[in-house]
């Protein structure tokens, strides 16, 4: 029998474990797995033998341990459920005497307050709750709420939840009162209204035979929940913003004295804000709760709470139940004119039902001809009749509501997911010593495909706001990416990554990962650069969103950006960029191609309605620039206006465009093939023609180069950016030269050159090292900053301007290139203060080393410590430094020499200059 042999498995591997696995075996899904069973059936199984046979850890997801073989291996237990791991250790150390001062971690939280098990805890209620804790933690009376929301939303019942939070964290007494008034009741009586919660005086009206106190005074030292608060009429608004202001009020029929009382205030209306209450009234209650409707709480939200009420049923009704896909799917699909509520009551209905028809049976089947007639009126009204696709589920009393979510794919954990699967792959490909590529292949495979069901599998539309916050936070840190990395991203990149970060930041680290040495070593090793991209990308999100990211996340991102960078280096080939109509049907057309063609050859381009246009010729106009376009362009549109948009950055072809009409995901794939054979263009383009129903037009480039000075930094294009903004400041704009900033490195790839010199007539260079690329003029930018180039600029540019434009270059060179305007303009330090302690670093380098710095090293030292000591102090020190372990090994003594004589910036600034960082200012002071 199953049941049996459950028992026997769980009694086996009970008596294999130590204390130190108690977090990670004899799950239910474990078991169920391992017999090739429903996990429900296997959850129903070893819940029935709680205080028999098993004790459980109540961790996510569930523990359970056979009893006896516990207790013969380790130590005796007391009771039949603990909250946590360290809840179970915890009591053997109480039992040895031993104190809980060192406390073992073992990933899980022991304390939960009373919000953290709510239903959308960490998703559509997450803002909510965070607002009404900080009411709560106001000091004196904390801060009056607003809880607004349509009926049966749970405005009532948030109520209760911040007076149990209050009590739990020792803001208000375990006695303190908690006194509910709903004004609605009082509509036609005003006064009623007014006396009940002011209290009155005897003889204040008919009836008023003695004083009374009100409810404010009943509340005294506790809280006072006052429900259809729009019920209020001017005066008693007015009268209760004194209270709330002040802390004061009147009972009514008096007309001297006051009352104080000590309470805190929760108030909840359906109705307006604006047009139902004062503005005095208004402006008092600095906290408003948006409490989301049903709708808004996301599918995955809806799901727990119908699981929820099916389990609260088969509590009452004392019978297991078997609910069937189409049921689950109807529910979840209705619209609730009651929320919260009106859900509930439905789910009373269905068992309701189904018990009368099947109360002599021990397990209760729930199908479709027990819903409510408006649930089965709106399936039938539906179009197609879809409901859905969920599989049938086993409720029964007490069943853990994470165990029944987590067999389906909304109530999976996809974080913890990934990093299994990875580490599975990396054990394999150790253990089996297979090819780099197929390791390679199948990490992006799996990130990809997690990442897919992140996409898809999005939880709340309530949740709109943040996502659009963290869609900015990516865009943003993409365009820093694409710029400074020489990257491109495309396809469904942005809500791939985007996806990722909001349910980390809005529903993972529900525990620790464990992330092998090795696998994380290997990342490090064997993409370097795709390491670095990730770093820069988690360092620009975990500022801007607040989130702590881990090196765990490295991996994730590393694995994606190399998905994304793993084109082949042959440049025989035309790019291709897809653009239409749509929110995302650009991205998903290049997204599927480009994993058929297990490769990225498709940029992409998605046009929602609202999107001007010209942010679209902006990004081609910028896509240009930024790549390789010397084999040609070609742009796959939808249909109409999009066929014309090139003639907006027509001037900016450097190469043939082709556009082409009618794009579909058949015609892209086609497309692809022919690149990646590197068909010459004119061929790609009449296969296409020939094999779909498209038409297209090629556009020839008129060559005209731009004249242009570059500038390149040995430490990235940051300061290759600033330095690029300093000289166009200085140029006067009739001299239509373009400045181009470039990092160092870049400028020796010869692909990256070439294409520049197609764009571009170079005029010269200006930077901390000479790239020693085409015969143009370098020009330190020492020298500029002391002077001595100012003659050399003004002799390099002197045939593209007249003498008056001369004059004014000039004057802007000798302001803008000073040594305080240059530092002040490149870091936001003050200037006098960070030249002076570099000033003393470098005599001290001097006194240590008996070596005298020229002139043009200290200007490059200036300039370049003033930088790094703003990375370091924003927690972005550059990373990467060239053979960085050999240059430890045989400049050690020199390594030594530059941290004791710029240790003055160290301690000034309370910073670590990594070795990286110490490399640069090596090569400075080396003159290399």
């Amino acid at each position: 029998m199953l049941k049996d042999s459950i028992i026997q498995y769980v009694k086996e591997n009970t008596a294999k474990i130590s204390l130190e696995e108690l977090d990670t075996v004899l799950t239910a899904e474990a078991i169920a797995g391992y017999f090739q069973v429903k996990r429900n059936t296997v959850s129903y199984y070893l819940n029935q033998e709680i205080g028999k046979t098993f004790f459980k850890i109540n961790t996510r997801p569930v523990r359970f341990l056979d009893k006896k073989v516990f207790e013969k291996n380790f130590f005796t237990v007391s009771k039949d459920v603990y909250a946590s791991v360290n809840d179970l250790l915890d009591e053997n150390k109480r039992k040895n005497g031993i104190q809980k001062e060192e406390k073992q971690e073992i990933n899980f939280v022991e304390e939960q307050d009373v919000f953290q098990n709510l239903i959308g805890s960490n998703g559509s209620l997450k803002n909510p709750i965070e607002q009404m804790k900080t009411s709560i933690f106001y000091p004196n009376t904390s801060l009056p709420v607003f809880l607004h929301g349509p009926t049966g939303s749970g405005k009532s019942f948030m109520a209760r939840k911040i007076y149990e939070f209050a009590v739990q964290e020792g803001i208000l007494k375990p006695d303190a009162p908690f006194i509910i008034m709903n004004c609605a009741q009082y509509v036609n009586n005003i006064e009623l209204l007014s006396s009940n919660l002011f209290g009155y005086v005897k003889g204040a009206f008919t009836g008023a035979y003695a004083t009374t106190k009100g409810l404010l005074e009943a509340a005294d030292g506790g809280m006072l929940f006052l429900d259809e608060v729009h019920r209020l009429n001017s005066e008693s608004q007015e009268k209760l913003f004194v209270f709330l202001d002040q802390g004061i009020f009147r009972r009514m029929g008096e007309s001297e004295g006051w009352h104080k009382a000590k309470v805190r205030m929760v108030m909840a209306t359906t109705e307006n804000l604006e047009s139902n209450f004062l503005d005095t009234f208004l402006r008092r209650i600095p906290i408003v709760v948006q409490i989301p409707s049903l709708r808004e709480r996301g599918e995955q939200e809806r799901l727990q709470f119908i699981y929820h009420f099916f389990i609260e049923e088969s509590k009452v009704l004392d019978k297991k139940m078997k609910v069937s896909g189409n049921v689950i799917g109807a529910l979840l699909n209705h619209l609730y004119q009651g929320n919260i509520g009106d859900l509930e009551n439905k789910i009373k209905f269905i068992c309701a039902t189904a018990y009368a028809k099947e109360k002599r049976k021990n397990e209760i089947d729930i199908h479709l001809e027990h819903l409510p007639e408006d649930v089965l009126k709106g399936i039938a009204e539906k179009a197609e009749n879809k409901i859905g696709n969920y599989d049938t589920v086993e409720i029964y009393p007490n069943a853990p509501i994470q165990e029944i979510l987590s067999g389906d794919k909304n109530g999976k954990d996809y974080h913890q997911e990934l990093f299994e699967k990875l580490i599975a792959i990396f054990g394999e490909f150790r253990s089996q010593n297979y090819a780099k590529e197929q390791f390679e292949k199948r990490c992006m495979h799996t990130v990809n495909d997690v990442l897919d069901c992140l996409i898809y599998n999005q939880n709340s539309e309530n949740e709109n706001t943040m996502r659009k916050y963290i869609v900015n936070s990516v865009q943003e840190a993409f365009r820093y990416v694409e710029y400074s990395c020489n990257v491109q991203f495309g396809g469904n990149s942005l809500h791939a990554i985007t996806a990722y970060f909001f349910c980390m930041n809005q529903h993972f680290r529900k525990q620790n990962i464990f992330i092998p040495n090795e696998l994380m070593q290997y990342i490090l090793e064997e993409y370097p650069k795709e390491i670095h991209i990730a770093k820069r990308i988690l360092n620009m999100l975990s500022s801007k969103m607040d989130i702590v990211s881990t090196q765990e996340d490295l991996i994730p991102l590393t694995i994606y950006i190399r998905s994304l960078l793993n084109v082949s280096l042959s440049r025989k080939r035309p790019r291709a960029v897809i653009l239409a109509h749509g929110y995302a049907t650009a991205s998903s057309v290049a997204d599927v191609a480009n994993r058929i063609l297990d490769e990225n050859i498709f940029e992409s381009v998605d046009m929602p309605i609202e999107k001007n246009v010209s942010d679209v010729v902006q990004w081609m106009k910028e896509y240009v620039e930024k790549n390789d376009v010397s084999h040609g362009i070609i742009l796959m549109v939808d249909m109409g206006s999009l066929r014309e948009i090139y003639r907006s950055f027509e001037e900016n072809l450097k190469s043939p465009l082709v556009v082409m009409n009618n794009i579909s995901t058949q015609m892209a794939i086609m497309a692809g093939e022919l690149i990646q054979k590197e068909e010459k263009l004119e061929d790609i383009v009449r296969i296409l023609e020939e094999e779909n129903e498209t038409e297209y037009k090629i556009i020839y480039p008129q060559i005209q180069k731009q004249k242009t000075i570059l500038t390149c930094c040995i430490t990235g294009t940051g300061t290759a950016e600033q330095i690029r903004l300093l000289i166009e400041n200085s140029i006067p704009k009739e001299m239509d030269i373009q400045v181009i900033s470039y990092d160092y490195d870049q400028l020796q790839n010869v692909e990256i050159v070439k294409g520049i010199y197609q764009k571009c007539e170079v005029l010269g260079i200006v930077g901390t090292k000479n790239p020693q690329i085409g015969q143009e003029k370098f020009i330190p930018l020492e020298q500029l900053v002391s002077g001595a180039a100012t003659e050399q600029m003004i002799n390099m540019l002197k045939n593209v301007a007249d003498a008056v434009s001369m004059e004014k270059l000039n004057d802007n060179l000798i302001r803008n290139f000073s040594m305080n305007r240059l530092l002040g303009f490149l870091t936001i330090l003050d200037t006098e203060k960070i030249l002076m302690h570099i000033e003393e670093a470098m005599k001290q380098y001097e006194f240590l080393t008996g070596r005298k710095l020229k002139n043009s090293t200290k200007i490059n030292l200036f300039i370049h410590v003033g930088c790094l000591t703003e990375r370091l102090i924003r927690n972005s020190a550059i990373e990467d430094y060239p053979e960085k372990d050999k240059f430890q090994k045989i400049h050690k003594k020199e390594i030594r020499q530059i941290q004791a004589a710029f240790s003055v910036i160290e301690k000034t600034y309370s910073v670590k200059i990594p070795i990286s960082e110490i490399g640069y200012i090596y090569d400075i002071l080396a003159g290399i």
